[in-house]
């Protein structure tokens, strides 16, 4: 009955998300999003999950209202569950039990004290949500293995079983009260506070930490350039040492999990809530990828597919892409290759990756392992805090100055597995993209670009240029992107032609 009343659920939240995508008009797509918010609202669970991650940032977004208004339960309703799960009466543990403060996918927040006044927070489990969740998972199993999952060769069982994992653990707070404890205690950066927990009165359905103060990011918005920045820094900082110092990555970074305070005396903290997802880094992996990074950077002959398989990409699925592996890698790890501040807005990591490679992107995200898919969401959810801020910062001095200074070497030292495959290395990628024109033998244009930017060709050349280039019958744009493709951004001519009083020259060096 469980499944059946879920799968019920689920069909109309399917049709409300076809009625947006196939809306005429911007009203009727925003009358559709708010319908398919108040069956989010309604479904709870994962459901509620995935559309609180759709929700993002943007307030005018129709799905904001999954961050923060979900209705809750009357507190008449939640005082017995809380009594029951302690073993005792609630006035034994805690005064001045408030109404639910907050209501997310699992469990609503409520504000109290203990008995000696400290303010703490009471994160209590919905009724029936364990049976819901398991109603959910089961429908999971039955998606079949077909169209693009089948096609790529997406590993759906592994993606299965990690969703079924996850929300196992989200599902028991003593689990995360562990995880959050350990992640405050390993996690040490300057200006961020992880609730404490109070194993005393935590249970599988109730857990009990301090509680935090301050505002959400749409929030942060209208603080001052320096305000910002320093949030910036934080959240970099946080990322940087729970991924490479920890090992452990809170990977739920929906905006309603962070709550960010200002003092009059100018510190910043922010408040890191909500560890029911987290994600753990073996060591091999957390060394594989700093050791990716460096090599990218330094342009060092070091294997991007050994690397990648060092952090359990499949190797077969990537022997289709080899050529474009250290371009590639290039693209995803620009914020630490620029030197100085690097700017999100202009990071095309969409476009160029489908520039690169084209259909062949599906053999890189089919490659990758199904747990990393918690660290991608972490990731990405960092971009859209970053987007928000508006405040650029270096990166790389930023994780040199988290990161513990014994990895960078242990990193370098790593031993990786060699895997038989001529697989291109970093060393010999192009660093530039050199434009020059000249005229009567005279420079005209000499522009130098990364050598990244060379997916932006199209937008990068003139179009009478490119019209000119087609007519030379030199070599067609889809032509030039086609070789890149098959082989990598390596030094070479892209094109010249041109006659005595003009000539065109683009070339990666």
């Amino acid at each position: 009955m469980s499944i059946f009343k879920r799968a019920t659920q689920l069909f109309h939240i399917g049709v409300a998300t076809r009625r947006i995508q196939q809306s005429r008009s911007e009203n009727e797509r925003v009358l559709a999003k708010h319908a398919l918010g108040r069956l989010l609202a309604d479904a709870r669970g994962i459901s509620m999950k995935v559309g609180q991650l759709l929700a993002g940032v943007d307030p005018d977004n129709p799905l904001q209202p999954l961050l923060n208004n979900i209705p809750a339960l009357p507190l008449e309703q939640i005082l017995p569950l809380l009594s029951s799960a302690l073993g005792a009466p609630v006035h034994s543990s805690f005064k001045n039990l408030q109404p639910a403060a907050h209501a997310a996918s699992l469990g609503q927040v409520h504000f109290a004290e203990l008995l000696d006044g400290t303010p703490v927070a009471i994160k209590i489990r919905y009724p029936d949500i364990a049976n819901l969740v398991a109603a959910e998972l089961a429908l999971a199993g039955l998606m079949p293995e077909v169209g693009p999952v089948q096609q790529w060769g997406f590993d759906l069982r592994a993606y299965k079983l990690a969703l079924h994992s996850n929300m196992q653990r989200e599902l028991d707070y003593r689990s995360e009260a562990q995880r959050q404890e350990s992640f405050r205690q390993q996690v040490q950066v300057e200006g961020l506070c992880v609730p404490k927990i109070y194993a005393a009165w935590s249970r599988e359905q109730v857990l009990v930490q301090s509680r935090a103060n301050g505002v959400m990011l749409t929030d942060v918005r209208h603080w001052s350039f320096a305000e910002r920045k320093r949030v910036t820094e934080i959240l970099l900082q946080t990322f940087f040492c729970s991924l490479f110092n920890a090992g452990e990555v809170h990977a739920d970074p929906h905006p309603g999990n962070y709550l960010f305070e200002r003092c009059a005396s100018g510190k910043i903290t922010v408040h890191l809530l909500d560890f029911g997802c987290t994600l753990s880094i073996s060591s091999t992996q957390r060394l594989a990828l700093l050791k990716l990074i460096i090599a990218c950077r330094k342009h060092q002959a070091v294997s991007p597919l050994d690397c990648l398989v060092a952090l359990g990409f499949a190797a077969d699925k990537l022997q289709f892409i080899l050529a474009s592996l250290p371009a590639l890698c290039q693209i995803l790890l620009r914020p630490f290759n620029s030197d100085g501040v690097f700017i999100p807005a202009e990071w095309h990591l969409e476009p160029d990756i489908k520039q690169l490679l084209g259909e062949d992107r599906w053999w890189f995200r089919a490659a990758g392992p199904a747990e990393l898919l918690w660290l991608m969401r972490a990731f990405q959810g960092l971009l859209l805090q970053l987007e928000v801020l508006k405040t650029p910062v270096d990166w790389w001095a930023n994780l040199l100055d988290t990161i513990n200074p014994t990895l960078v070497e242990r990193a370098q030292q790593l031993e990786l597995p060699v895997i038989q495959a001529q697989a291109p290395d970093f060393a010999g990628l192009a660093r530039r993209l050199q434009v020059l024109v000249t005229e009567n033998g005279e420079p005209r244009v000499n522009v130098t670009l990364p050598s990244a930017a060379v997916l932006q060709l199209e937008q990068i050349i003139p179009p009478d240029v490119i019209e000119k280039l087609e007519q030379s019958q030199t070599a067609s744009l889809s032509e030039i992107m086609q070789r890149l493709r098959t082989q990598g951004l390596q030094p070479q001519i892209l094109f010249e032609f041109g006659d005595h009083a003009k000539r065109y020259k683009v070339w990666l060096e």
